[in-house]
């Protein structure tokens, strides 16, 4: 049913992607970059599996178009895997081990949901790459990296933010357990790097027009850049006299009282101690620098909006870079109308959330997906949107499926079924890694839709015959390259330091060779041995487009098998660097089936993709199913599937705790995670 509703009979005759070795390939590497993420986490791991993914289905696809664009591939598919990177999903596993009936079948849309937003916006990279025409691919990468330069900055200035910001000096917190103490956190969400994203492009905006001569000229003077100034201070002074009217009216309150809400249930009583939640150690649906400075709130909020109204008025946002104005703002808008606004209505439920009390980065990426749909819809570019609805449902699905695999396979021999004890012959096979098992299956899963979003595609999209410009060309693969290489394997293997530290693997500081007088942290040591390494590359990348090296092939196949062997073994043996402090039998799932299925991807990459051209021989886009009915067939098997899951578990399992009871949690209910554990400003973070 479902290949009918996503991909025609007809469209697995010619392409090469659809063989079972090239479907192989893609899962494989989707699956190693997936175990890799859950070593590193968050949005730099996630890349890791979409470069890998993206350079397979390059090669793979027998189309040269496609093929020529291999580091665009892996460049636009990291950032595009890397967007759900922040999504939590554990606690939506966990729902569905809970034993409580209406926890368990939330628990499977959770992971519907999170897991279609994961491989749908991964394929929009994916596609996109794909099926923009060179010119306006190779422009929008001026916006593009301001956003970029933007979100770097970001780490720059969040700590000096956090603390300029914090009431008397009072601690920031850290990055785990503490988190929440930092006067920017809101619901444990990204929401500062979408405003950073929004704020790149706007700088971006007014750098392009910054010597604009087809400005009418009456109109000139308003639409100047610099002219961002006043309209942000009426702004703030409108917003200040509106604050301020309001508190003399004596509404002020009254609107705080209705826009603020406690994020737990006050009326809660521990069934042990008989004691009550503090209300005032509870956390709200705002930022808590809105609560530390209430003051502040008018004229900052009316800031906002004059700077939002100067760029509706006069913003061009040329290059594409309205599809990523449209991304930031459907992050924002959908944060802001989802967990903040909507949690006020239903807080007797736990808010408009998934997994309270963890992170709501879901309603953001929603916001992003939706926004994404849109913009490619009215900008001639409905192929993507019709790859990644496709992938929204089938690695639903697919996110959903896995756990429910993994129950199936812990059934024989499970704790619950044995009260004297586990048998021998199953005590090791149930003291495995299921979790690494689990991640490692959510990539294979993830792979193979990739693999039928992109056929389809293969097959609807005609052969891209556009001519390009040269020096713009080189310029934007040579970025593409650096940043997959060096900028992806930065975030990620950076971390190994904080690896060896914790395992005291290494000392906190280290002298540099004969030169006693020299010290460095490790960190510092890393640093300098890991941008020595790119400044280099960037280098001979560019030495390359003047006077081509040797070393690099000149096939777009040879390319990307090299950038992808490149990129494969550094992550595998960084990761295996990570592991080996502590490694002990857990880890073999883990490490050594990462290691093996590397060196079974590496063999089949080199040997599988076939040199000659097959591609599509139709001109135009063939339409194939209306967007309406992928969406509309799509739903409605998630949701047989979302009830059958949800009744197996709870007939195996007859409402026997699946996991730790500690690690067992429910959305709904008396018992409710959010409601009976709650985050408190002086406790840790779950």
């Amino acid at each position: 049913m479902m290949l009918s509703m996503s991909v025609p009979r007809h469209c697995f005759q010619s392409c090469p992607l659809s063989h079972p070795v090239s479907c192989l390939i893609v899962a494989l590497s989707l699956s190693i970059g997936w175990g890799i993420r859950g070593n590193f986490g968050h949005e730099a791991g996630a890349m890791v599996a979409g470069v890998l993914s993206s350079i397979a289905v390059a090669v793979l696809s027998g189309r040269q178009d496609w093929r020529e664009r291999v580091l665009t591939f892996a460049f636009l598919g990291a950032l595009g895997w890397g967007f759900g990177g922040s999504i939590a999903y554990m606690y939506p596993i966990s729902f569905t081990e809970s034993g409580h009936a209406s926890s368990t079948y939330f628990g499977f849309f959770a992971l519907f949901l999170e897991g279609g937003l994961w491989c749908g916006m991964g394929v929009a990279g994916l596609a996109m790459a794909a099926v923009m025409p060179s010119r306006r691919l190779n422009a929008f990468f001026k916006p593009l990296c301001f956003v970029l330069a933007a979100l770097w900055l970001r780490h720059f200035l969040e700590v000096p933010l956090e603390a300029f910001l914090a009431p008397g000096g009072q601690d920031t917190g850290d990055d785990t357990w503490q988190r929440h103490k930092s006067p920017l956190y809101w619901f444990d969400a990204d929401w500062l790097q979408a405003l950073m994203a929004l704020i790149g492009i706007c700088i971006y905006d007014l750098w392009d027009r910054r010597s604009d001569r087809q400005r009418a000229e009456g109109q000139r003077w308003v639409q100047h850049p610099l002219m961002l100034l006043p309209f942000l201070g009426f702004g703030g002074v409108v917003g200040y006299t509106l604050q301020l009217g309001l508190r003399y009216a004596g509404w002020e309150s009254a609107l705080a009282d209705a826009l603020v809400v406690s994020l737990g249930d006050p009326s809660y009583v521990h069934p042990t101690t008989g004691l009550s939640l503090d209300p005032r150690q509870l956390l709200t649906n705002w930022p808590q620098f809105f609560s530390d400075f209430p003051q502040h709130v008018g004229w900052g909020s009316g800031l906002l909006l004059g700077g939002g109204f100067y760029f509706y008025r006069n913003g061009l946002f040329r290059r594409d870079a309205s599809l990523l104005l449209h991304l930031s703002l459907g992050w924002l808008v959908s944060f802001l109308l989802l967990p903040t606004l909507g949690s006020i209505f239903l807080m007797s439920h736990g808010g408009l959330r998934v997994m309270p009390p963890r992170s709501d980065d879901w309603a953001g990426i929603l916001g992003v997906f939706v926004a994404a749909i849109f913009w490619f819809r009215r900008n001639r570019m409905k192929a993507v949107a019709k790859a990644m609805s496709v992938a929204f449902i089938l690695g639903g699905i697919s996110f959903a499926t896995m756990p429910m695999i993994r129950y199936l396979m812990r059934y024989p021999g499970h704790p619950w079924r044995f009260p004297e004890g586990v048998p021998a012959s199953w005590s090791h096979y149930q003291s495995a890694n299921w979790h690494s098992i689990l991640e490692q299956m959510h990539g294979f899963g993830f792979g193979c839709v990739v693999v039928i979003s992109m056929v389809y595609l293969w097959k609807h999209q005609p052969r891209l015959n556009d001519i390009e410009e040269e020096g713009q060309k080189r310029w934007t693969r040579v970025f593409a390259a650096w940043f997959v290489i060096f900028g992806v394997g930065f975030l990620n293997l950076h971390k190994l330091v904080d690896s060896w530290l914790h395992h005291q693997a290494i000392p906190e500081v280290l002298k540099a060779p004969l030169l006693g007088g020299i010290e460095a942290t490790p960190g510092g040591w890393f640093n300098l041995v890991w941008w020595s390494a790119s400044f280099l590359g960037a280098a001979l990348l560019l030495r390359h487009l003047k006077r081509p090296l040797e070393v690099i092939p000149s096939s777009p196949i040879g390319k990307g098998q090299m950038i992808y062997l490149l990129f494969l073994w550094m992550m595998i043996l960084g990761n295996l660097m990570r592991a080996i402090p502590g490694f002990n039998d857990g880890r073999m799932v883990t490490e050594w089936v990462l290691f093996m299925n590397g060196v079974v991807v590496t063999g089949l990459l080199l040997t599988w993709p076939a040199s000659q051209e097959v591609a599509p021989l139709h001109a135009k886009w063939v339409e194939g199913s209306a967007l309406g009915s992928i969406w509309l067939r799509g739903l409605v098997s998630a949701a047989c599937m979302i009830w059958i899951y949800g009744m197996l578990v709870l007939t195996l399992y007859q409402e026997h705790l699946e996991g730790k009871p500690w690690a067992n949690h429910k959305r709904f209910g008396p018992e409710a995670t959010w409601r009976i554990r709650p985050i408190l400003k002086h406790g840790d973070h779950p």
